[in-house]
């Protein structure tokens, strides 16, 4: 009997060690805060699995050595400000790190720029992105770095005139009420007009509705246009008015399975992202700041891969001819 009862007493002092030392172990484990909103179609999730792969990779397992605490805000524009604010000021005294997807990179900032929490935007647009830091070609004297989107305007329309030789009239469509939308739109309104490449550019909120967006654009005489979020998520409705799409795609989808989500609509050509990079590009850059071999101080901005398409079906579908030249200048093509 008092032999069991010290076996009992064994046991229990054992595993009192251990959930002491599994307690200590939690606490010491890097507490990553990963802040996204909801962009079709899978709201940043390549990007975060990628970003946690990679750090796995490097020796940072998921609920050993980090501690993810993973937030996603209830809608894709402004209404979730408070959401993000207020998870910034729940964590900014315990993360070792915040991970901010997309707009809420500029919110999140607002609210670290006075403390020691370190931040990396994965990903922005480039135009958030110099909201963000005072530069891109210079190391940032700030404790916030991370990957950006090459979007830039100018790109766009460059593809727009190669591909359309006789093309006057080009339209951004977006919503007001999203802030990627918004940035990019500045991003437009500061185009030199040598960038315009002769190209007069217009703005339709989709606020106005979307039979008025539909509307103006064909009583406006635009012969092409292109958006990030709000015009994508109305892709099939904006299609009904023959008008080719020439635009960005913000998705969060590895590049095969781009031709699926260009089945609906009139996209033309574009240009892409793969946001699961982003997060691999990332997660290297956490686990050298991890590892100490930098510091985020040094950590300058890096654009992500980037590549460009033109859509044949859609050409097909609009009767547009294509040459031989436009497919060239292009990373693939799709059939």
């Amino acid at each position: 009997m008092r032999h069991a009862k010290l076996i009992t007493l064994t046991l229990i002092s054992l595993f009192g060690m251990l959930s002491l030392f599994s307690s200590l172990t939690w606490a010491e484990a890097k507490e990553i805060v990963i802040i996204r909103y909801r962009i079709e179609p899978l709201h940043f999730q390549d990007m975060v699995d990628q970003f946690k792969n990679t750090l796995s990779k490097r020796g940072y397992k998921e609920g050993v050595d980090v501690r993810y605490v993973d937030i996603l805000t209830n809608t894709a524009d402004d209404r979730s400000i408070p959401e993000v604010l207020k998870a910034v000021q729940r964590h900014k005294d315990t993360a070792s790190l915040f991970v901010t997807c997309g707009w809420v990179s500029l919110y999140a900032r607002q609210e670290l720029k006075d403390s020691k929490a370190l931040q990396l935007f994965v990903p922005v647009l480039e135009s958030v992105a110099r909201e963000l830091l005072p530069s891109l070609t210079a190391t940032p004297e700030t404790n916030l770095s991370g990957v950006y989107l090459m979007y830039p305007p100018e790109k766009i329309l460059k593809i727009t005139r190669f591909l359309l030789p006789d093309l006057k009239r080009y339209a951004y469509v977006y919503d007001s009420s999203i802030p990627a939308d918004i940035s990019f739109k500045k991003a437009y309104e500061t185009l030199a007009p040598f960038a315009k490449h002769g190209i007069s550019v217009n703005f339709i909120d989709l606020n106005s509705g979307i039979e008025n967006t539909k509307k103006q654009l064909i009583e406006g005489h635009i012969e092409a246009f292109g958006g990030i979020v709000g015009a994508f998520q109305h892709r099939k409705e904006l299609a009904e008015t023959n008008i080719p799409m020439i635009t960005s795609f913000t998705l969060d989808i590895p590049r095969e399975n781009l031709p699926q989500y260009l089945e609906e609509g009139n996209v033309l050509a574009g240009l892409f992202n793969p946001f699961g990079a982003c997060g691999e590009t990332a997660g290297m850059m956490a686990a050298d700041i991890f590892d100490k071999k930098t510091t985020i101080q040094k950590l300058v901005p890096q654009p992500a891969r980037q590549v460009s398409f033109i859509n044949l079906q859609a050409a097909r579908r609009l009767n547009i001819y294509v040459s031989f030249e436009a497919l060239d200048s292009v990373d693939f093509v799709l059939n």
